[in-house]
């Protein structure tokens, strides 16, 4: 697998002690004091803390209640009211996995990490089989709550990259590409490409490479096409069909979810097939993987992002 050089993780935490960063070290300082508590305690305080903001964020409420009204139209007022409310409580259950990525057990020994306990893997041969071709595996991976724990999860299986959006504060953008840096127990550390590092990408995938890249947000620049998701056309990233097509790589769609039950909290990652007779046209394309969406969505309806503005309504 070949390394990249990201400038941000090659910053320390000393190039940030200037005041306008102080409020971001409270915040590291909070998500380091949350990783402290036990692993179900961290849940519990994280349903407590997506609770508060519901409350606290009437914006992201307003858009994401405008949101389920759009996806789920058969669905009573009521109904969306407490689904809602659930997914307020899966934001903040996303922190506790944010604590635990960044400060968990697999930091010290990646091999035989306590995490792996907490993961069941569905279709893991159809992932297999894409990286056995050698020909590059773009693994689709949508904006679920559970983000943060998908890309670990990944890693126990195999070496990759992940692609993301660079923050527009530098600091935040040290401890993004931090956090999702993954250190093997062979010393090596795989770092986060950043996705206007177009060259990079491609080249990672052309040498056989497996990479994740979340294509679902919404997508306003230039080659934006309109594409339905539950039945709206929204502006949409055709980027999966295009990288496809420059580098022959696999598209393996895969989706995580948050299981509660009395024994606790588990995760399963399901991996689709490779996708056949793909790429085809940006707009058919894009539709084939709305619909794939859609069907996750359908599953876990509160773990999926509905504070994101997906279809750029006007508030």
């Amino acid at each position: 697998m070949a390394k990249q050089s990201n400038p941000s993780t090659h910053l320390s935490g000393k190039h940030f002690w200037h005041p306008k960063y102080w409020g971001i070290w409270l915040g590291v300082g909070l998500l380091r004091v949350f990783s402290w508590l036990p692993f179900a305690a961290k849940f519990r305080v994280g349903k407590q803390l997506g609770r508060a903001m519901y409350w606290l964020a009437p914006k992201r409420r307003k858009i994401a209640a405008a949101n389920l009204e759009i996806a789920f139209p058969e669905k009573s007022v009521g109904e969306r009211q407490q689904l809602l409310k659930k997914h307020f409580e899966s934001i903040g259950m996303g922190f506790a996995e944010m604590a635990l990525i960044w400060h968990g057990d697999h930091k010290h020994h990646h091999g035989k990490a306590f995490e792996r306990t907490l993961v069941t893997y569905r279709g893991e041969q159809n992932l297999q089989n894409a990286l056995n071709a050698n020909q590059g595996v773009l693994i689709l991976a949508p904006h679920f709550t559970t983000l943060e724990v998908t890309g670990l999860f990944i890693s126990f299986l195999t070496n990759y990259h992940a692609v993301y959006r660079p923050h527009d504060n530098p600091f935040m953008d040290y401890l993004i590409a931090k956090g999702r840096s993954i250190r093997f127990d062979n010393g090596e550390q795989v770092q986060p490409v950043a996705n206007n590092n177009t060259r990079l990408m491609l080249k990672m995938l052309k040498s056989g490479g497996a990479m994740t890249f979340l294509p679902d947000q919404k997508y306003r620049a230039k080659g934006s096409v309109m594409v339905p998701l539950f039945g709206k056309e929204a502006p949409s990233n055709p980027a999966t069909t295009k990288i496809s097509k420059l580098t022959g790589c696999a598209v393996v769609p895969t989706f995580t979810r948050r299981i509660e039950s009395e024994q606790g909290i588990r995760y399963e990652v399901e991996f689709l097939p490779a996708l056949e007779h793909f790429p085809t046209e940006d707009d058919q394309d894009t539709l084939r993987l709305h619909h794939l969406y859609e069907t996750a969505i359908r599953q876990a309806p509160e773990q999926y992002l509905w504070v994101h503005n997906r279809w750029n309504l006007k508030f």
